[in-house]
């Protein structure tokens, strides 16, 4: 389903926790490469236990402004499918599903400026390095949200907004982070906008994200 990555470009290796209200429920490994010809390989693995348990992998592909050229996603568990999503030059996203009873097509709108929405922590970074909010700023953006666990693309309209410096509690201890807000998701990244961590509440239930492990393998220091 998905590219042969070349690992030579590796730059980022990330670990986060997953929480659903007060116990764990899985880890992400999120691995970020350069790529030759210029942009970012991006992939996610998933692991959850509840409250929906599945796995779930994904692979990113953009250009060298964090833009989203495709997206490959592979969902198993109770729930297994297959998709792919690609942004053609008309200015839409083409979706294609696969399920074990169909192959379901969709396009829906996707301008210069749409970002997209999805589970893995990689969206959330590139959504950020496309803003470049300042504190106190705030964008509307349209986006495309992937749903689970139909991975169906359905678009909306968000707000983005930068709070401003913080610190955020990791099993990795308390870290400095930008603090941003988007609907119900509050998001904390690092100088180079890539996710601290996340904390969505719903059903008076809390679903976060929070890193753990971080290897930076680029060349310029911390």
């Amino acid at each position: 389903m998905c590219a042969k990555l070349d690992t030579t470009g590796l730059l980022a290796d990330v670990t986060y926790a997953i929480l659903f209200g007060k116990g764990e429920a899985g880890h992400e490994r999120a691995l970020l490469y350069r790529r030759a010809e210029g942009g970012y390989w991006m992939t996610s693995n998933l692991d959850t236990t509840g409250p929906f348990p599945h796995a779930l992998y994904v692979e990113i592909n953009t250009g060298a402004d964090w833009r989203v050229e495709s997206l490959d996603v592979r969902l198993s568990g109770s729930v297994r499918r297959d998709a792919t999503y690609r942004i053609e030059d008309s200015g839409a996203l083409r979706a294609t599903i696969q399920t074990d009873e169909a192959t379901v097509e969709r396009v829906v709108p996707f301008g210069p400026e749409t970002l997209v929405e999805f589970n893995s922590v990689w969206l959330s970074t590139l959504a950020l390095n496309r803003l470049q909010l300042a504190p106190g700023q705030a964008r509307d953006v349209a986006v495309v949200r992937i749903e689970m666990p139909s991975l169906e693309p359905v678009p909306a309209q968000r707000k983005y907004k930068c709070i401003g410096p913080g610190r955020v509690t990791t099993p990795a201890g308390k870290q400095d982070a930008l603090h941003y807000v988007s609907g119900r998701h509050h998001l904390w990244a690092d100088s180079r906008g890539i996710v601290v961590a996340t904390q969505y509440t719903t059903n008076n239930l809390r679903y976060d994200v929070r890193r753990f492990k971080y290897h930076w393998l680029g060349q310029d220091a911390d």
